[in-house]
């Protein structure tokens, strides 16, 4: 009887330390679901809620090809999306480097997007 409660125990012991607790297991990625994002030159710009006049409005880069539920996935190429839907024009804004923002147009405004740092 003894041998056979010590067997019990020993796997209850291994079992404990193969389990995966809450939090120890780290991700390569960040929790979803995923902040509202445009992927232009292999960079992440979060879409902020500041509209920008369309007298500022430059030449047009490009467009959104793909759409990403934020709650699934997250964007991975150029032209990806999290909020804006495919088709939406993504537009220089004058005055301001490429790098650090541009403008995606969405329902008939233009939403500034702005590098970050996720």
């Amino acid at each position: 009887m003894k041998y056979l409660i010590n067997i019990i125990l020993l796997i209850s012991i291994l079992l404990t330390g193969c389990t995966i607790g809450k939090g120890s297991s780290k991700s390569e990625y960040p929790n979803l679901p995923a902040q509202p994002v445009v992927v232009w030159n292999s960079i992440g710009y979060l879409v902020t809620d500041e509209t920008i006049s369309k007298n500022s409005i430059g030449k047009q880069l490009g467009e959104v090809k793909r759409y990403f539920d934020p709650n699934k996935a997250f964007p991975e190429k150029d032209e990806d999306s999290t909020i804006a839907p495919v088709g939406s024009k993504l537009y220089e804004i004058n005055d301001v480097d490429v790098k650090n923002g541009f403008a995606v147009e969405m329902n008939g405004k233009f939403r500034k997007a702005t590098h970050f740092e996720p």
